[in-house]
């Protein structure tokens, strides 16, 4: 199998819970995933980029049936979500990674692609492979190293020798579908665990959205871990080690 997996990060520096999470498919699906995403546009006339930021009133129908698409290619294992919530309260990045903001965010993707996403759909004895895409941003540091370190990892935690991991490269989320689909997701998420739902004047559109998104996929709300066993819909809340 050949999967690609579309990630983003949401509430990475102003406040206390960071989001990162991505959706996968089958490289087979792309095609007919872009195609489904354009007739929604079509029926809904939403033909700028989708993303949180973006949720009103004005357009909280529409995006409320964005959502429900979501969740019926979710519900058959077309897409799946994985994500991690990281408290930066919580980060010691002196001791984490020497001081080094920037590395100590693609190790909390490393976290989320190793565990999240290498442990659960490679298989062993089979030749499975993973194509990342990672939301563009301005950085110093090389997606060909934390390729290189995800195949380690996963010879040595999990026994596999394959390196599935096979290309990580940025992508501008303007340009795809599929990471504006884990922009809203996400967003969602981050909403809720800073508790933006709670605070006076929230926007009514957003909050109903992320109720939406969470009856969706089960869950009382999108702050807590997700039931063990779960493999469509995942959250986890991450705990760095005590030093």
């Amino acid at each position: 199998m050949v999967y690609h997996i579309y990630c983003d990060g949401s509430r990475q520096s102003k406040d206390r819970f960071m989001v990162l999470g991505g959706l996968m498919l089958d490289a087979e699906e792309i095609e007919r995933f872009n195609q489904t995403m354009q007739k929604f546009r079509l029926e809904t006339n939403m033909f700028a980029e989708l993303k949180w930021t973006k949720v009103s009133e004005q357009k909280l129908l529409e995006y409320k049936r964005f959502v429900d698409y979501f969740f019926a290619l979710n519900n058959t294992d077309m897409l799946h979500f994985h994500c991690i919530i990281v408290d930066n309260h919580q980060v010691n990045y002196r001791k984490f990674s020497k001081g080094d903001k920037e590395l100590g965010f693609y190790k909390f993707f490393y976290q989320l692609l190793l565990h999240g996403f290498g442990r659960p759909y490679v298989r062993q004895g089979e030749d499975d492979r993973f194509i990342v895409h990672l939301d563009y941003r301005t950085s110093s540091y090389s997606l060909g190293t934390l390729k290189v370190v995800l195949n380690r990892g996963m010879k040595k935690r999990y026994n596999i020798a394959t390196e599935p991991f096979v290309s990580i490269e940025p992508l501008d989320s303007k340009t795809s579908q599929l990471m504006q689909v884990n922009d809203i997701i996400l967003g969602a998420i981050g909403y809720q665990k800073n508790g933006y739902d709670l605070l006076a004047g929230a926007k009514e559109a957003k909050k109903e959205l992320a109720r939406r998104i969470a009856e969706q996929a089960g869950l009382k709300d999108l702050k807590e871990n997700t039931q063990r066993g779960s493999h469509r819909f995942t959250i986890w809340n991450f705990r760095l080690k005590k030093e």
